[in-house]
């Protein structure tokens, strides 16, 4: 018997625990059901539950644990910052998540299976009803994370091609529970509708205060993506009653597969349990891995991911099928609730809806997309073997492929546009354009001409004493340029080691304040309870060891200058709102004293977290902080994504140390430039800096820096020499050699293409393939 375990990371407490209870249990229910309807199959399905608390972080370490003890399968992950947070253990481990729950879209993981629905079926829904119906003023609510946040920005831009207007748009921290301002508001500004993106106990607290201020759902109704019927059964169903949800299932569908679905749900958890969309979505799930699973007998991702591509499957909530795009094409439904708790269906689409997730697409287009297989997988195959950028667009310069060495210069993924301006940027690559595919899309390999290291082909931009040659770093560069000529504050991200600092010394030194002081404060290095002190100063005896005649802040210390608050996500929550009212006020009052003082400073804050996806859980950082900071935010590429700067910044540190010890090497050897830039440099500039001073005193007495010079763990980088490549057709010949050479079998060489034998025989035959001597013993398998 075939064992599989499988990873359920559900919150059990936390926020959205109410929600993710209910996708654990149905996923409890599924595994029952499989188990009773075992037919030929010899399989033995166990589930390992995790509690993720609601929390990105505990989410990573769950996740992690459970894959280093050999899961390959995830079932969970309710918030976008939960799934985003496990990408990179999904990644390094080849495992697959199974998301069931709805989201913002804009992602296309290899190694995700989304099953929720996305804006182009909800939202497009949700409008389409309340434009015609009730009005097109609308308010926007919801709790400030990834998904309201991205589904109000494509809520804005539909109702731009459909004449509607958003009268506001709120954001409260998740958890929130007060709401009768935001509604009082509401009653005055009089909007149409309200749509809402709250989640969990948020849900409960904004129905409740809504219907305790007497206000009419007749008059101005709200809409939800997100509320169901789960969410209704705690708040209490008078609270609802009235308002709408737009979602892909209602448990009031009428079909025999929701009549056994739900039927089966009473059965395991008693009479009162109710069946939300989130819950069925969990549902199909569990049920499409475990027929993968069990025709494939393998967790391997791509098997399961080829099993299931094309597939359709019988649901509670009608037939779904797994496109290729890793997400689900199905009906959606709108319903209003009722006295009873569920929800008296009003409108559904006609047909399943093709998911669009990608904000760039056509968000109406429902004509059949071209087929694209074979050369996508030709272009995935390539792109693992081949050190060549290879770049695919289309005819509005929408990016629809990207390899990785091309990623690492053009910064845009799948979906994104790339304007003609970053492609003539790109003029340091041979370019190749290749027959259309389709309709109207045709393909790009960028390779890198023979002269590419003359640094002459890649025109530098220079802020300050920083330089680069990358695209997307000029582009923040810009951005830094632009900041200088203003007080507006700045939020500067990037990992650690990228020059942060340096950055921020930079926009200051351009800046007006430039003969001010500009005074650093690293928020993660000074105790807890000594940050306020060393911020906004203090008095004598304000507490026990404050020095005689008291102390003055970083705040006073930066006036008519610039404050650069480094690593300012590990600041403490109660100072984050005294940091934000002195932003506001641009008053201090030192600790112990009651007298205000004026200050004039600039702030550049910097951190190497990412805030937008942790903003608001468990209270780590406050959203509105956030974004009084963010007025302009700088991400500074790390040094792998900006491979065309390791020289730039290598001789500009050899030029330094040669300053300082006046004699040493000013120049490095072609090896070791080569070495330099095969290096992954997970420390970043610092790690270039320390290896070359390292280097520097190697070679003291020599004109250039060695081979010999480097670390052992340098020296041990091989790079691949680029080969030329014309066409689409030369890599499809190639790719098929490569294949044949490293399969034991035509079968397994035709399963490494994902294409027939026959197929596979009949491009040998085009291309005068013959068969190496490996393959053709096994002609028979």
């Amino acid at each position: 018997m075939i064992s599989f375990r499988i990873g359920l990371l559900f919150s059990l407490t936390g926020t959205t625990s109410t929600t993710e209870q209910g996708q654990f249990r149905t996923a409890q229910y599924a595994l029952e059901e499989y188990n009773c309807k075992k037919g030929p199959h010899n399989l033995n399905i166990t589930f390992e539950l995790r509690n993720i608390q609601s929390d990105p972080q505990i989410c990573y370490q769950q996740a992690l644990a459970l894959a280093k003890e050999g899961i390959k399968i995830f079932i969970g992950c309710y918030t976008s910052a939960c799934r985003k947070a496990i990408l990179p253990v999904l990644e390094q481990y080849e495992c697959l998540l199974v998301y069931p729950t709805l989201y913002e879209g804009q992602e296309i993981h290899p190694n995700v299976i989304y099953i929720g629905e996305v804006p182009n079926q909800q939202i497009v829904s949700i409008l389409q009803y309340i434009l015609p119906s009730i009005g097109k003023k609308i308010y926007l609510i919801g709790n400030d994370y990834i998904y309201p946040r991205y589904t109000n920005q494509q809520i804005r831009q539909l109702l731009l091609e459909l004449n509607g207007t958003v009268v506001d748009e709120k954001y409260v921290p998740l958890g929130h529970k007060l709401f009768t301002t935001f509604l009082q508001e509401i009653e005055r500004l009089k909007p149409d509708a309200i749509i809402s993106t709250l989640v969990g106990e948020s849900i409960l607290h904004f129905y409740q205060q809504y219907y305790e201020l007497n206000l009419n759902p007749k008059q101005i109704p709200i809409f939800s993506p997100i509320t169901t019927e789960l969410e209704i059964k705690k708040m209490g169903p008078k609270y609802a009653a009235g308002h709408y949800s737009g979602v892909s299932y209602f448990q009031s569908i009428e079909n025999l597969d929701n009549h056994v679905f739900v039927k089966g749900m009473k059965d395991k958890f008693g009479e009162d349990t109710v069946v939300s969309s989130v819950m069925c979505s969990t549902y199909i799930g569990v049920n499409m891995i475990f027929e993968a699973l069990s025709v494939s007998g393998t967790a391997e991702v791509e098997k399961i991911l080829k099993f299931l591509y094309g597939r359709t499957f019988p649901s509670p909530c009608g037939p779904v099928q797994m496109n290729r795009n890793h997400h689900l094409s199905r009906k959606v439904w709108i319903g209003q609730a009722n006295l009873q708790g569920q929800f008296d269906i009003l409108w559904s689409s006609d047909q399943p809806i093709v998911a669009k997730p990608l904000l760039n697409e056509t968000i109406y287009q429902n004509k059949v997309e071209f087929e694209e297989d074979q050369w996508r997988a030709i272009m995935d195959l390539w792109g693992k073997i081949s050190p060549e950028a290879i770049l695919v667009i289309d005819e509005d310069n929408k990016v629809i492929y990207v390899s990785r060495e091309a990623f690492s210069h053009v910064r845009a993924k799948v979906g994104e546009l790339i304007s003609d301006h970053e492609l003539n940027e790109l003029s340091y690559y041979h370019e190749s354009e290749v027959h259309p595919l389709g309709t109207s899309r045709f393909i790009r390999l960028l390779q890198k001409r023979k002269d590419s290291a003359d640094t002459p082909l890649l025109q530098e931009f220079q802020f300050d004493r920083i330089r680069t040659r990358n695209p997307l770093f000029k582009k923040e560069l810009s951005i830094a340029k632009i900041a200088s000529e203003s007080d507006a504050n700045v939020l500067i991200l990037g990992d650690t080691g990228t020059g942060k600092e340096v950055m921020a010394r930079a926009i200051h030194q351009q800046s007006s304040r430039k003969e001010g002081p500009f005074i650093a404060v690293n928020a993660g290095a000074i105790p807890r309870e000594l940050i306020a002190s060393e911020l906004f100063g203090y008095i004598e005896g304000a507490f026990t060891g404050s020095r005689k005649g008291g102390g003055i802040g970083k705040f006073e210390a930066a006036h008519r200058g610039t404050l650069f608050l480094d690593e300012i996500g590990e600041m403490p929550l109660e100072l984050q709102v005294t940091l934000l009212r002195v932003l506001e006020d641009r008053k201090v009052v030192r600790i112990g004293d009651h007298k205000e003082r004026h200050i004039d400073v600039r702030i550049i804050a910097a951190t190497n977290r990412h805030l937008v996806e942790e903003i608001a859980f468990k209270g780590s950082f406050r959203s509105d902080l956030f974004y009084r900071l963010n007025v302009f935010m700088i991400n500074i590429p790390a040094l792998q994504q900006r491979s065309e700067d390791i020289e730039i910044l290598a001789l500009q540190f050899l030029r330094e140390f040669h300053k300082y010890y006046k004699k040493g090497p000013l120049s490095l050897s072609p090896e070791v430039l080569k070495v330099l830039k095969t290096h992954s440099w997970p420390g970043n500039i610092r790690e270039l800096r320390n290896i070359m001073e390292r280097s520097f005193l190697l070679a003291k007495e020599e004109k250039a820096v060695e081979l010999s010079h480097l670390p052992d763990v340098l020296r041990k980088h091989i790079s691949t020499p680029i080969r030329s490549i014309v066409n689409l057709k030369d890599i499809e010949k190639e790719t098929i050699q490569k294949a044949l050479q490293e399969a034991s079998s035509i079968s397994e060489a035709a399963r490494k293409l994902g294409i027939t034998r026959a197929t596979l025989y009949r491009k040998m035959n085009h291309w005068n393939i013959k068969i190496c001597s490996k393959v053709d013993r096994n002609l028979s398998f």
